[in-house]
């Protein structure tokens, strides 16, 4: 701040002249007047050098000051840059700057103002110094407090890292907290205060270390949860405890934990046997350690309970129970239900037979759970870390109950890992595969160690409701991997007979596997390659190696078939319902064509046919209809219009359309009994092609044609040109038959049935008739009525009368294939049918002096009788002609009216 000079000495006052006027006379001395204005400059000019050097000792000092906070808040070179180690004897070197720009300033001033100036300066080089020093003395105790503090963390997470080599950590951490209390003049209560500190919570870190470790062992992911067949004495004390007090040394208020009957702590010892329990452990009797101290209590009751294990020969379900019912109650028990340990009874008939409810439940849970504690994970594990002493008694009570709390999470995980396993094995049992069952002493071991009864209960009916599910693994072996005649077989194998022990508990099983049965039948036949995939390694891998592009769809179908022959599947399906709703997706998507859509037929071979019938229901009826038909023409035509509406095609094919219904109905009307009869999809498939006949019509018409010749173009295409068709039933003509030989074939085998061959309740049946009766009338029935119906795959027909199918004596309907047919009416054709085939055959033409042979008169002339009605004659023995005349002439001159 800039100092206001103050001047001392004479001061000069200032006056005004009184004059009388201007006088060229009487003029004032002139000595006088020089001597009065030298005085006054001298005065001028001391005044003006002293202010002089008092701004310049202010600037200097200004100077200084800032040269001073420089050296200390530079950002860049300033000594409070400089941190913990790095600022260590730094001070001097900074105030020797400090020294040296004092020094520099003075240099500048002129000597009346550097006296001045150097006096402020020491001040201000004092108050620096005492800064520059201070600092360095915080930034060293700060650097010597992180370095004690680090090493004690170092000791700290090496107890951790490694629980056993606490005891190692400790005594480094002990010596550096003395020493460092002994450098910084701590008292010895303050230093002995900071080492409990620190053991105790490194004590508790270690062990809460300790802990997470096992609990990741357990409970963490890849933990594993094993059951020991027989619990030893540290897994039967550790459920003790549990069950005993959750591993609590005091109460929610803070107090002694005190059961009702008077025991206390972890270990629920009661004070009458504790001085006994001391004794035992090798340890004074201290009543207060006995209230307060968890380490003390669960020493006391590890002692007893050794002790009852001693007395009781090592036998579990003894020594449990003594522990909580006294030695006295259970040697009354052993004289009234027998010693297990002699083999008069068991341990589980001694157990159940106790009389006291509250230690027979606690058996039970102690007994049923001690063997899924782990050996890291006892209480006397827990207890015998190098960290565990190092707690004090609050922290240690509460590690023990989280580590006894830690078996009911372990039951309770290890119940949802069995239940998983549990529902992991029933699909392998639905898959047919063999699967080990979980034994009743690993589904015991994850009881709640708390449980009631009650819930005890409902788990084990669990348990049991799963074991007689695994029990049917022969059977549903038999029913998933084998045919339906040997999955049959297994379920009549397990059929109970009544009055037959377990009869209620047989006879559920039974049902079980009837169930499953149904269950597969109908998996099966309703989607029979998607069944396969999932339960048939054969189909499995062909499936694999046909997405891998490695095998055809050609193969893939073929390992289909071959599994469902070798099952007995009868489902036409031959692909798994996903990828034939793919192949839909794809159709109806309308980016296809019509050759698109055949060479995914194609990419399956000989099954083309099959994934047609298979693809035809999920498709539109245009599709349905074009994948059907045998014009290529119109089925890629019908393909290509799919998704034009109908009114859109009758709009472009103009007024004459409304002529397509009658025209279309005219042509079709033969041939729709065909369809409308058959016995699966026939009137839906009749709808269709009456639906697409007249779209297709329309098409056409859009061309230029009329009405009629469209439509009967649009019918030649999808079925005049393609079947023959006799009154119920079509033959398509790609099959290369004669129709009258189909039809004599099956008029031969309508004549030829037999009583035996059809079912005595196949049609006709009354019931005041015998069956011989009924199978008589029904054969007359049928012979009389017949109507053969074309099948599904138009390779054949079936026999109906009315619409009704004719029975054989297998319950099966009755097909005849057109080929079948056909031959019998090649070997016994009626008579026009002989005429007709004789029409039909190509012969060699003979020259006239040959033909008129006695033999050929034969031939021709049974031809002419069979034209008039009458029955032909056998060849008459060629001979050679005595007469003139000619039969075939004579013949037709008859016919000609000569």
């Amino acid at each position: 701040m800039p100092i206001v000079p103050t001047v001392q000495g004479r001061q000069v006052e200032s006056r005004g002249v009184q004059t009388g006027g201007f006088q060229t006379f009487n003029q004032p001395n002139i000595t006088d007047a020089l001597v009065n204005v030298g005085n006054q400059a001298i005065g001028v000019f001391g005044q003006a050098k002293q202010q002089a050097d008092l701004a310049l000792t202010q600037d200097a000092t200004q100077r200084l000051y800032a040269v001073g906070s420089g050296l200390m808040d530079d950002p860049k070179e300033g000594l409070m840059t400089l941190q913990g180690k790095n600022a260590i004897g730094q001070a001097p070197g900074y105030i020797q700057k400090f020294d040296n720009e004092m020094q520099t300033i003075a240099g500048t001033l002129p000597e009346s103002a550097r006296n001045v100036f150097l006096k402020h300066a020491q001040q201000q080089r004092i108050q620096f110094a005492t800064q520059a020093e201070r600092y360095e003395l915080g930034q060293r105790r700060q650097y010597e407090s992180g370095q004690q503090d680090g090493y004690l963390s170092l000791q700290a997470q090496q107890a951790i890292s490694n629980p056993q080599l606490f005891n190692q950590s400790a005594l480094n951490a002990r010596a550096s907290i003395m020493a460092y209390g002994q450098a910084h003049g701590q008292s010895p209560e303050e230093i002995e205060s900071n080492w409990v500190q620190w053991r105790e919570s490194a004590g508790q870190k270690a062990t809460e270390a300790a802990f997470a470790n096992v609990y990741q062992q357990l409970l963490g992911p890849g933990g594993k949860i094993s059951v020991t067949d027989s619990p030893d004495q540290s897994q039967l004390f550790s459920a003790m405890i549990w069950q005993e007090s959750g591993g609590n040394q005091y109460a929610k208020d803070g107090s002694p934990l005190v059961s009702p009957k008077g025991a206390v702590g972890a270990a629920q010892v009661m004070e009458s046997t504790g001085p006994e329990a001391a004794s035992l452990a090798g340890v004074p009797w201290d009543r207060d350690k006995w209230l307060n101290d968890p380490r003390y209590n669960m020493q006391l009751g590890q002692a007893y309970f050794s002790a009852q294990m001693k007395k009781y020969d090592n036998n579990p379900v003894l020594a449990v129970a003594a522990y909580n019912a006294g030695p006295s109650a259970v040697d009354g028990w052993i004289k009234q239900i027998g010693d297990p340990r002699t083999g008069q009874v068991s341990n589980a008939q001694f157990a159940a037979a106790i009389p006291f409810e509250e230690t027979r439940n606690y058996v039970a849970n102690v007994t049923g759970s001690a063997g899924a504690i782990p050996g890291n994970a006892t209480m006397e594990s827990l207890t015998n870390l190098p960290s565990w002493n190092a707690m004090n008694a609050a922290n240690k009570s509460q590690m023990m109950s989280r580590m006894t709390g830690l078996y009911d999470m372990q039951a309770s995980s290890g119940r949802v890992a069995l239940q998983s396993r549990m529902q992991d094995d029933l699909a392998q049992l639905e898959a047919g595969k063999t699967v080990p069952p979980i034994s009743a002493h690993e589904w015991i071991a994850v009881m709640p160690l708390q449980a009631t009864p009650v819930e005890r209960m409902q788990l084990e009916k669990t348990y049991q409701q799963y074991r007689q599910a695994m029990s049917l693994q022969p059977v549903y072996q038999s029913i998933v991997k084998g045919n339906s005649q040997q999955g049959l077989a297994a379920i009549q194998s397990i059929q109970p007979q009544q009055g037959e022990p377990d009869y209620k508990y047989k006879s559920e099983l039974y049902a079980s596997a009837v169930s499953k049965f149904q269950q597969v039948h109908d998996a099966r036949e309703s989607d029979p390659g998607t069944w396969l995939q999932q339960y048939s390694p054969v189909v499995q891998s062909a499936f694999q190696e046909y997405q891998n592009n490695q095998v055809t769809g050609e193969y893939l179908i073929s390992r289909i078939q071959a599994e469902k022959d070798r099952l007995g599947i009868r489902s036409k399906s031959v692909l798994p319902a996903s990828i034939v709703d793919g192949i839909s997706a794809k159709v109806d998507s309308g980016n296809m064509n019509f050759s698109d859509l055949k060479g995914i037929i194609a990419g399956f071979g000989r099954y083309g046919d099959s994934v047609v019938a298979q693809l035809q229901p999920k498709t539109k009826a245009a599709v349905r209809v074009a994948t059907a038909i045998n014009d290529a023409n119109a089925a890629d035509t019908l393909f290509t219009i799919r998704n034009v509406k109908t009114e859109e095609l009758k709009k472009n094919s103009g007024e004459q359309a409304k002529g397509v219904d009658a025209a279309w109905n005219s042509l079709i009307a033969a041939a729709s009994p065909t369809f409308s009869l058959q016995r699966q999809g026939g009137a839906e498939t009749l709808a269709d092609i009456n639906e697409q006949g007249k779209r297709l019509a329309y098409y056409y018409m859009a061309s230029g044609e009329d009405a009629q010749a469209a439509t009967e173009k649009a019918y030649k295409k999808m079925i005049g040109d393609h079947y023959t068709v006799n009154n119920t039933w079509r033959m398509p003509n790609s099959l290369g038959l004669k129709e009258n030989n189909v039809t004599d074939g099956l008029s031969n085998i309508v004549n030829g049935l037999k009583v035996d061959d059809i079912g005595s309740r196949s049609l006709f049946y009354n019931p005041a008739m015998t069956p011989e009766q009924n199978a008589a009338n029904n054969l007359a029935q049928i012979q009389n009525s017949a109507e053969w119906v074309t099948d599904e795959n138009e390779q054949g027909v079936y026999l109906t009368v009315n619409g009704t199918p004719i029975l054989d004596q297998h319950g099966s309907p009755i097909r005849v294939s057109f080929a079948d047919a056909s031959k019998s009416g090649i070997a016994k054709p009626s008579s026009t049918g002989a005429v007709l085939n004789w029409m039909g055959e190509k012969r060699k033409v003979t020259p006239p002096s040959e033909f008129y042979t006695p033999n050929v008169n034969a031939t021709m002339s049974d031809a002419f009788r069979v034209l008039q009605g009458q029955d032909a004659t056998s060849p008459l023995p060629q001979k050679e002609a005595d007469n003139t005349s000619n039969t075939l002439r004579d013949a037709l001159n008859t016919l000609g009216g000569k």
